[in-house]
C-alpha cells in the first residue's frame, strides 16, 4: 500500500483518537469514567452530544466553537487535541518508515514492524493527553503512562525482531535493569498499600475539570483556532499530496517536518505560557515544602535504594559468573515462534523504561539537594520513563536533553509575551520525544564521534578531560544562576 493512503488513514485514525483523548483528559482528573457516561455531553447544560457534533475538527468548526444546546462556549482543547494527534500520527509513521529517522540504517516495514507502529501511536497518544493535563494543572495522570509502558512492553514482546532484541536484552545491563523495575514495583505497590485508597480514584462529578487556558487566554486563542485546525489540515493534505505525487522527491519533506514541529512548538507556547488558577497553587506548594524538600527526596532516594542495590547486584553476579551470564542470555533468547523473542522483547521496553525513570530520578535528587527546592516533578518521571519503554533508552535521555532546549526557547517566549514564569515541563518532554525520533541517527552518529574522542584524550591527556569537566560545571552553574535573576527580574515575588 502506498505511504500516502497509509498517511491519510493515519491522519483520520488520528483525529478520533484525538476525540477520545479530549474525554480522557477531562474526566480522569474530575475523578469521572471514561466509560460511564458512554456518551459525550455538554460540561455545561450536560446534554448528550449528538453524532453529527462529534466530529473531529470539522463540528467544532461549525458550530463556531459553541454547543448546539445551550451555545456555552466549547473549549478551544477539543479541536488543538484531535488536530495535534492527527499531526502526530502521521509524524511518527513517517519518520519511521518512509525515511529511516531512526538507529537502523533502513525505514521500517509492514508488517513485521506493525508493533513499532502501534508502540509509538500509543506513546504519540498519551503524550498528547499527558501534556495537555500537565498544561491544564501541571499534573499527569500516572494512569496514563502507566498505560503508555505496559502496552509497549507487550508489543515489543510481539515484535518479530528476535536476533536484534536478543543481543540487546541479553547483557548485564539489561538483566538489571529488569531486576530494579521489579523490585522498585513491589516497593511501590507495598508502599501504596500503606498509604490506602489513592483519593484521586474516587468519582468526583462536582469538582470543576481544569482549562488548558484562562478566560483571557481563551480569548485570542479561540479567535485562531479555528485557524489552527485549517491550517493543520492543509498542512498535512498538501505533504501527502506532495508524497503521492509521481514526479516528487522520495523520502520525508524536511519544510513539513520543520513546519509540523513549529506548529506543536507554537501552540505548547500559546498554550503553556497562559496564566492559570493552577499557577498559583503551584508556586504555594513549592513554596510550602521547601523548607522540607532535601527532606523529600531524601526519602525518596530510600525508597529507591532497594531497587539500586538489587541492581547492582545482579550486575555484580552477571559480570563475574559467566555461566549466569549465559544462562541469562539463553532465557531472554527463548523463541517459541521462528523470529520471535517475547521475553527478549519485553526486557529491551523494561530497560528503557528504568533508564528513563533513572534519568529523570537523578535530575530531581541532584537539583533538589542542591538548590533546596523541588527541581523535576514526579510526573514527568512517569513521562520518561513511558517513553523509554516505548521508543527506547536512547529517545528518553535524547529527547530529554533536547526537551531542556527547546522548553527554555519556549519560556523566553513566554515572558516577551508576559504572561507567567511557570511552564509545565510535560508538553516540552512530548516535543523533545518527537524530535529525538527525527534526529535518534545524527545524535548517534555525533555521540559515537565525540565518544572516540573522549577514550583518546582519557588514553592521552586525562587532564584535559578534567578541565573540560570543570568548565561544563561551571557553565551549568552561570547558566542556573542566570535563570534565576531572569525569574527574579520578570516576577520579584517569585523566591
Amino acid at each position: 500500500m502506498h505511504h500516502a493512503v497509509l498517511e491519510v488513514a493515519l491522519w483520520l485514525l488520528g483525529l478520533c483518537v484525538g476525540s477520545f483523548l479530549n474525554v480522557v483528559v477531562y474526566r480522569l482528573p474530575i475523578g469521572l469514567s471514561i466509560a460511564k457516561p458512554r456518551w459525550s455531553f455538554c460540561p455545561c447544560c450536560r446534554a448528550t452530544i449528538a453524532w453529527y457534533d462529534n466530529i473531529p475538527l470539522l463540528s467544532w468548526l461549525v458550530l463556531g466553537g459553541r454547543c448546539r444546546h445551550c451555545r456555552s462556549p466549547i473549549s478551544v482543547q477539543y479541536p488543538l487535541v484531535e488536530g495535534l494527534t492527527g499531526l502526530a500520527f502521521v509524524l511518527v509513521y513517517h519518520l519511521l518508515f518512509v525515511a529511516p529517522a531512526g538507529g537502523e540504517t533502513r525505514a521500517a516495514v509492514l508488517p513485521a514492524d506493525l508493533p513499532l507502529l502501534l508502540t509509538w501511536l500509543v506513546l504519540a497518544a498519551g503524550l498528547v493527553a499527558c501534556s495537555a493535563m500537565d498544561i491544564a494543572s501541571y499534573t499527569v495522570d500516572v494512569r496514563v503512562t502507566g498505560a503508555i509502558m505496559w502496552t509497549a512492553i507487550g508489543l515489543h514482546a510481539l515484535w518479530p525482531r528476535a536476533e536484534s532484541l536478543s543481543h540487546r536484552a541479553g547483557s548485564a545491563w539489561a538483566a538489571a535493569a529488569v531486576a530494579a523495575f521489579l523490585v522498585s514495583g513491589l516497593t511501590f505497590w507495598w508502599r501504596e498499600r500503606r498509604r490506602g485508597p489513592d483519593l484521586r480514584d474516587e468519582p468526583s462529578g462536582e469538582a470543576k475539570p481544569a482549562e488548558l487556558l484562562t478566560e483571557t487566554g481563551r480569548a485570542g486563542v479561540q479567535a485562531v483556532a479555528g485557524r489552527i485546525s485549517i491550517l493543520a489540515f492543509v498542512l498535512v493534505t498538501g505533504w501527502l499530496v506532495y508524497i503521492a505525487f509521481p514526479g516528487g522527491l522520495r523520502g520525508w519533506p524536511p519544510g513539513a517536518a520543520a513546519a509540523a514541529l513549529l506548529m506543536m512548538f507554537g501552540v505548547i507556547v500559546l498554550a503553556g505560557g497562559q496564566q492559570r488558577p493552577a499557577d498559583a497553587e503551584i508556586r504555594a506548594a513549592i513554596e510550602e515544602e521547601q523548607p522540607q524538600a532535601r527532606r523529600m527526596v531524601l526519602g525518596e532516594l530510600l525508597w529507591l535504594a532497594p531497587a539500586i542495590l538489587v541492581a547492582v547486584l545482579v550486575l555484580a553476579i552477571l559480570g563475574t559468573a559467566p555461566l549466569a551470564g549465559e544462562s541469562w542470555s539463553g532465557l531472554v533468547a527463548w523463541s517459541p515462534v521462528q523470529g520471535y523473542a517475547p521475553l527478549a522483547g519485553a526486557v529491551v521496553a523494561i530497560s528503557g523504561a528504568i533508564v528513563g525513570a533513572l534519568a529523570g530520578w537523578a535530575l530531581r535528587i541532584v537539583f533538589t539537594l542542591a538548590f533546596g527546592r523541588e527541581a523535576f516533578g514526579v510526573g514527568d518521571i512517569h513521562i520518561l520513563a513511558a517513553a523509554g519503554a516505548a521508543g527506547g533508552w536512547d529517545i528518553a535521555l535524547l529527547g530529554l536533553l533536547l526537551s531542556v532546549a527547546i522548553a527554555l526557547a519556549g519560556w523566553l517566549l513566554s515572558l516577551l509575551r508576559k504572561s507567567t514564569v511557570m511552564i509545565p515541563f510535560g508538553p516540552w518532554l512530548a516535543l523533545g520525544f518527537v524530535l529525538a525520533l527525527w534526529w535518534r541517527r545524527p545524535a548517534g552518529q555525533i555521540a559515537s564521534a565525540y565518544w572516540g574522542n573522549i577514550a583518546f584524550a582519557w588514553q592521552e591527556q586525562p587532564n584535559l578531560l578534567a578541565v573540560a569537566g570543570g568548565l561544563m560545571l561551571v557553565g551549568v552553574g552561570a547558566a542556573l544562576i542566570l535563570a534565576r535573576l531572569v525569574r527574579r527580574w520578570v516576577a520579584p515575588e517569585t523566591p
